[in-house]
Protein backbone atom coordinates (compact mmCIF):
# COMPACT_ATOMS: atom_id res chain seq x y z
CA UNK A 1 0.00 0.00 0.00
CA UNK A 2 2.86 2.41 0.69
CA UNK A 3 4.13 2.02 -2.88
CA UNK A 4 0.76 3.14 -4.20
CA UNK A 5 1.01 6.33 -2.13
CA UNK A 6 4.31 7.45 -3.61
CA UNK A 7 4.37 6.14 -7.17
CA UNK A 8 2.97 7.96 -10.15
CA UNK A 9 3.45 5.12 -12.64
CA UNK A 10 1.20 2.34 -11.30
CA UNK A 11 -2.15 2.51 -13.07
CA UNK A 12 -3.53 -0.97 -12.33
CA UNK A 13 -3.66 -2.82 -9.02
CA UNK A 14 -4.75 -6.46 -9.26
CA UNK A 15 -4.97 -8.24 -5.91
CA UNK A 16 -7.61 -10.74 -7.04
CA UNK A 17 -7.50 -14.16 -5.36
CA UNK A 18 -5.19 -12.83 -2.63
CA UNK A 19 -6.97 -13.20 0.67
CA UNK A 20 -6.13 -9.75 2.03
CA UNK A 21 -9.48 -9.39 3.81
CA UNK A 22 -10.78 -6.16 5.34
CA UNK A 23 -7.42 -5.24 6.87
CA UNK A 24 -5.64 -5.30 3.51
CA UNK A 25 -8.44 -3.38 1.81
CA UNK A 26 -8.32 -0.77 4.57
CA UNK A 27 -4.58 -0.23 4.00
CA UNK A 28 -5.12 -0.06 0.25
CA UNK A 29 -7.99 2.40 0.69
CA UNK A 30 -5.81 4.68 2.82
CA UNK A 31 -3.19 4.67 0.06
CA UNK A 32 -5.80 5.38 -2.65
CA UNK A 33 -6.82 8.57 -0.85
CA UNK A 34 -3.43 10.03 -1.85
CA UNK A 35 -2.85 8.29 -5.19
CA UNK A 36 -3.41 10.08 -8.47
CA UNK A 37 -2.40 7.40 -10.99
CA UNK A 38 -4.31 4.16 -10.27
CA UNK A 39 -7.31 3.89 -12.58
CA UNK A 40 -8.03 0.15 -12.36
CA UNK A 41 -8.57 -1.72 -9.10
CA UNK A 42 -9.18 -5.48 -9.31
CA UNK A 43 -10.21 -6.95 -5.97
CA UNK A 44 -12.08 -10.06 -7.10
CA UNK A 45 -12.36 -12.67 -4.34
CA UNK A 46 -10.04 -11.10 -1.78
CA UNK A 47 -12.12 -12.00 1.29
CA UNK A 48 -13.25 -8.47 1.99
CA UNK A 49 -16.48 -7.73 3.82
CA UNK A 50 -18.39 -4.64 4.83
CA UNK A 51 -15.49 -3.10 6.77
CA UNK A 52 -13.39 -3.22 3.61
CA UNK A 53 -16.30 -1.89 1.55
CA UNK A 54 -16.69 1.07 3.90
CA UNK A 55 -12.95 1.83 3.72
CA UNK A 56 -12.96 1.54 -0.07
CA UNK A 57 -16.06 3.73 -0.34
CA UNK A 58 -14.31 6.38 1.76
CA UNK A 59 -11.27 6.31 -0.52
CA UNK A 60 -13.38 6.48 -3.67
CA UNK A 61 -15.14 9.59 -2.37
CA UNK A 62 -11.83 11.50 -2.57
CA UNK A 63 -9.99 9.63 -5.33
CA UNK A 64 -10.50 11.11 -8.78
CA UNK A 65 -8.63 8.57 -10.92
CA UNK A 66 -10.15 5.12 -10.26
CA UNK A 67 -12.64 4.28 -13.04
CA UNK A 68 -12.60 0.45 -13.15
CA UNK A 69 -13.21 -1.68 -10.08
CA UNK A 70 -13.99 -5.37 -9.64
CA UNK A 71 -15.17 -6.34 -6.16
CA UNK A 72 -17.23 -9.38 -7.16
CA UNK A 73 -17.26 -12.54 -5.09
CA UNK A 74 -16.22 -11.11 -1.77
CA UNK A 75 -17.84 -11.43 1.65
CA UNK A 76 -19.96 -8.32 1.25
CA UNK A 77 -23.49 -8.10 2.56
CA UNK A 78 -26.09 -6.37 0.46
CA UNK A 79 -25.59 -3.26 2.62
CA UNK A 80 -21.84 -3.23 1.92
CA UNK A 81 -22.42 -3.57 -1.82
CA UNK A 82 -24.98 -0.76 -1.70
CA UNK A 83 -22.41 1.58 -0.07
CA UNK A 84 -20.06 1.03 -3.01
CA UNK A 85 -22.88 1.60 -5.51
CA UNK A 86 -23.87 4.85 -3.77
CA UNK A 87 -20.32 6.19 -4.02
CA UNK A 88 -20.03 5.08 -7.66
CA UNK A 89 -23.32 6.80 -8.50
CA UNK A 90 -22.22 9.99 -6.74
CA UNK A 91 -19.06 10.17 -8.89
CA UNK A 92 -21.15 11.19 -11.95
CA UNK A 93 -19.89 8.65 -14.49
CA UNK A 94 -16.29 8.55 -13.25
CA UNK A 95 -16.61 4.94 -12.08
CA UNK A 96 -17.58 2.78 -15.08
CA UNK A 97 -17.81 -0.62 -13.39
CA UNK A 98 -17.85 -2.33 -10.00
CA UNK A 99 -17.66 -5.78 -11.64
CA UNK A 100 -14.71 -5.31 -13.99
CA UNK A 101 -16.86 -5.16 -17.12
CA UNK A 102 -15.12 -3.00 -19.74
CA UNK A 103 -17.35 -0.29 -21.19
CA UNK A 104 -17.08 -1.71 -24.73
CA UNK A 105 -17.91 -5.31 -23.76
CA UNK A 106 -20.90 -6.86 -25.52
CA UNK A 107 -21.09 -10.29 -23.80
CA UNK A 108 -20.21 -11.52 -20.32
CA UNK A 109 -20.41 -15.08 -19.00
CA UNK A 110 -20.64 -15.13 -15.22
CA UNK A 111 -22.33 -18.55 -15.34
CA UNK A 112 -21.28 -20.78 -12.44
CA UNK A 113 -19.18 -18.13 -10.70
CA UNK A 114 -20.93 -18.52 -7.35
CA UNK A 115 -22.19 -14.95 -7.31
CA UNK A 116 -24.60 -14.00 -4.54
CA UNK A 117 -27.09 -11.27 -3.60
CA UNK A 118 -24.43 -8.59 -2.95
CA UNK A 119 -22.98 -9.30 -6.39
CA UNK A 120 -26.45 -8.74 -7.90
CA UNK A 121 -26.40 -5.19 -6.48
CA UNK A 122 -22.99 -4.54 -8.02
CA UNK A 123 -24.10 -6.04 -11.36
CA UNK A 124 -27.23 -3.90 -11.41
CA UNK A 125 -25.01 -0.80 -11.20
CA UNK A 126 -22.87 -2.04 -14.09
CA UNK A 127 -25.92 -2.78 -16.21
CA UNK A 128 -27.23 0.75 -15.66
CA UNK A 129 -23.97 2.38 -16.83
CA UNK A 130 -22.79 -0.05 -19.53
CA UNK A 131 -24.66 0.60 -22.77
CA UNK A 132 -22.89 -1.95 -25.00
CA UNK A 133 -23.60 -5.21 -23.15
CA UNK A 134 -26.14 -7.33 -25.06
CA UNK A 135 -25.51 -10.84 -23.64
CA UNK A 136 -25.20 -11.72 -19.94
CA UNK A 137 -25.12 -15.24 -18.50
CA UNK A 138 -25.75 -15.42 -14.74
CA UNK A 139 -26.92 -19.05 -14.68
CA UNK A 140 -25.83 -21.42 -11.90
CA UNK A 141 -25.15 -18.70 -9.32
CA UNK A 142 -26.61 -18.00 -5.88
CA UNK A 143 -29.02 -15.31 -7.04
CA UNK A 144 -31.93 -17.20 -5.49
CA UNK A 145 -33.96 -14.35 -4.08
CA UNK A 146 -36.50 -12.67 -6.29
CA UNK A 147 -35.06 -9.37 -5.03
CA UNK A 148 -31.61 -10.24 -6.41
CA UNK A 149 -33.01 -11.43 -9.72
CA UNK A 150 -35.33 -8.43 -9.84
CA UNK A 151 -32.44 -5.99 -9.51
CA UNK A 152 -30.67 -7.54 -12.47
CA UNK A 153 -33.86 -7.85 -14.54
CA UNK A 154 -34.77 -4.23 -13.85
CA UNK A 155 -31.36 -2.94 -14.91
CA UNK A 156 -31.48 -5.18 -18.02
CA UNK A 157 -35.08 -4.52 -19.14
CA UNK A 158 -34.30 -1.92 -21.81
CA UNK A 159 -32.08 -4.39 -23.69
CA UNK A 160 -34.70 -7.02 -24.44
CA UNK A 161 -33.36 -10.58 -24.73
CA UNK A 162 -29.89 -11.83 -23.96
CA UNK A 163 -30.18 -12.27 -20.18
CA UNK A 164 -29.79 -15.77 -18.77
CA UNK A 165 -30.52 -16.20 -15.05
Amino acid sequence: ARVICVTATVTKVDLSYNYIEDEGITHLADALKHNKSVSELLLYEVGSGDVGAEALAGALRVNATVTVINVLKNELTEEGAQKLVEVAESKHNQIKTLCGIADDTTAVDFGGWGLGPADAILLAFDLRVNATLTQLDLSCNYLFSEQSKGLVRSAWRHRGSGLKL
